[in-house]
């Protein structure tokens, strides 16, 4: 609009312009309820009296601000100690980021509890914004963005234009997937009623978390682009990987909690677009200049390209796993296949180096050293925290030890025999949606703490069940409409392999072929390896069969819990019980539902 020059340098006009923004009255609200800022802190000594010093000078008329120390040994308590009017709780013991949250919600006497993190700086304007999108829309939260502050450092600058960051995630213009935990607000009603934050989340993720469970319950978030706040980004690299880590522990809880948002290697996968300070990659594309038809458009805008999928693929850990590394030992045996080993590392260290090239950094914290730290930080951030990923999903418990906890796996195989269970019938008397029985089953596998997959629009089963480390099962229901006001529920269930089963069957197939093509020396340990393939199909195809029983189990359990009637399967060849003649209606008559069903 004229305000700056081509190197952003401020025209005269800028200041004009500033002085009437300043002299400008503020647009009134709708209505100010009142607000609970919290701060959750832990070791944050550095930057958090610059947060609190932000939050006494905001432009909002109730609000009040807790500061939860989460077990810190630094100077916390003394910088807390400085501002009277900051109503300070302390833990005890480090109990981690959702711990903290939780207990600034419980303790929150607002309508809304906004959050922000020890390592902001809030703008003076944050809560005007952010609460007037929030009463103003059908949202039960809201977010902004969060920017890098004029007086961080260099390297902080170098992180900031790196992947990994806080971003926001959108759906449209206004209404967010997900909002970073440094800058967002919610309904405290929202909070009790998704049961606050997951306080297995201890370092990141949490978040994430609250999010989807919300848009899973119907409610939705929404996002104010005023709203924003200074983000002093991590001084090291050492502290940059550290925290990639911790968000790659973090995807190892959410992939079990919601597998539905992540691909086969754990890697989410958003519906909206990630918006952040970092291009999050190679971009092959210019942005886009939308004209209007024949140019008429009043207000011509920008699209930015996304970065190449395809390309930033050749950053991944799985690539260096399945290809740099695999070709680089063949290349010590078949000399030949130098070239094409060489060409497999230095395709990803081109990419880092073109995306860094390509990077956002600001000119007043940019030294000659500060592309090249990009580019490093792009090479090792993806191996870093897919690392962390994969050995915490390995480490990480299944679900089936809970029921373990409860029964035996192998007692609950024994049930069915040696029947391969692949059909559930029951009869439901009198008639129920199928919504409200798939709904029921949801419930109860999440008291049993079961990992599992719901449908969102585009899968082929109703629920995937992920309590085994070798096979998931997917479950499909269907109700049947019969005379007398009766139903016949059919639950058909297939067994697949797990993530980390297929990985292990082909890197195992994939040695014992790679060893038969090396020598003939060692064709006999070759052919041994190569033998023990056909023993991990039938170990994996008997786990497969167990989970069928215990979720064929849990089916009948749950069925006694609705006072649903059990009905052979098609393997027994038993045919459905017939209705009873004394009942009038034609309907067979009901078992009596148990007083005390299982919780």
């Amino acid at each position: 609009m004229g305000l700056t020059t081509r190197d952003r340098q401020p025209k005269p006009s800028f200041a004009a312009v500033a002085d009437a923004f300043r002299r400008a009255p503020a647009f009134a609200l709708p209505r100010t309820p009142r607000v609970s800022i919290t701060v959750a802190s832990y070791n944050g000594e550095r930057t958090l009296k610059a947060c609190l010093d932000s939050l006494q000078k905001l432009n909002y008329p109730d609000y009040e601000v807790l500061l939860v120390d989460d077990g810190s040994t630094d100077g916390t308590a003394k910088i807390a100690a400085q501002f009277p009017a900051v109503r300070y709780l302390r833990h005890e013991k480090n109990l981690g980021l959702s711990a903290a949250r939780n207990t600034g919600i419980a303790a929150a006497s607002g309508e809304i509890v906004a959050f922000t993190d020890s390592d902001c700086r809030a703008d003076e304007d944050w809560l005007h914004y952010l609460v007037a999108d929030l009463v103003a829309g059908s949202f039960v939260g809201t977010g902004g963005p969060n920017l890098l502050p004029t007086d961080d450092s260099t390297v902080a600058a170098a992180v900031m234009a790196s992947p990994g960051g806080p971003a926001h995630v959108m759906l449209t213009d206004r209404q967010a997937e997900h909002i970073p935990g440094c800058n967002m607000a919610f309904y405290r009603w929202a909070l009790l009623d998704m049961g606050g934050f997951d306080p297995v989340f201890h370092k990141a993720g949490d978040d994430v978390d609250l999010c989807w469970r919300l848009q899973q319950s119907g409610y939705k978030i929404g996002f104010s682009p005023s709203a924003f706040v200074w983000h002093y980004r991590r001084s090291t690299i050492g502290a940059y990987l550290r925290q990639q880590i911790g968000y790659g522990q973090a995807e190892a809880m959410l992939v079990q909690k919601h597998p539905e948002n992540f691909n086969l290697f754990g890697n989410g996968v958003w519906r909206g677009r990630i918006y952040g300070p970092s291009k999050l990659g190679v971009e092959l594309q210019p942005p886009v200049i939308y004209h209007g038809h024949f140019a008429s458009a009043g207000f011509q805008k920008l699209y930015a390209s996304g970065p190449s999928t395809t390309l930033m693929l050749c950053t991944t850990l799985e690539y260096y796993l399945c290809v740099v590394i695999p070709l680089g030992i063949l290349s010590v045996i078949l000399h030949h296949l130098i070239p094409l080993a060489a060409v497999s590392l230095l395709l990803p260290l081109s990419i880092c180096a073109l995306a860094a090239a390509q990077a956002d950094l600001p000119s007043h914290r940019r030294a000659w050293w500060s592309r090249p730290l990009v580019a490093l930080l792009f090479f090792l951030q993806p191996i870093a925290r897919g690392w962390a990923r994969y050995s915490n999903r390995l480490a990480l418990p299944h679900g089936a030890s809970n029921w373990s906890a409860r029964e035996s796996l192998d007692s609950l195989a024994l049930r069915h025999g040696s029947v391969d269970l692949k059909e559930m019938r029951y009869w439901s008397r009198p008639r129920r949606e199928r919504l409200d029985y798939v709904r029921s089953l949801l419930r109860r596998l999440d008291r049993l703490g079961w990992a599992r997959n719901t449908d969102i629009g585009w899968s082929e089963f109703d629920v995937e069940i992920c309590v085994s480390r070798w096979s998931r099962l997917q479950l499909t229901s269907v109700a049947e409409d019969h005379p007398g006001n009766q139903q016949l529920f059919r639950c058909r269930l297939v067994t697949r392999w797990s993530l980390a089963a297929t990985l292990l069957f082909w890197a195992w197939l994939g040695l014992a072929l790679l060893v038969i093509g090396l020598a003939d020396t060692w064709r006999p340990w070759s052919w041994a390896l190569l033998a023990l393939a056909p023993a991990m199909i039938w170990y994996f195809g008997s786990d497969q069969r167990r989970l069928r029983s215990v979720v064929a189990v849990f089916l009948d359990q749950l069925a006694t819990e609705l006072g649903m009637e059990k009905t052979p399967g098609p393997e027994s060849g038993a045919p459905p019980p017939p209705a009873q003649s004394k009942v009038s209606s034609g309907t067979p008559e009901a078992r009596p539902r148990p007083r005390n069903p299982e919780r």
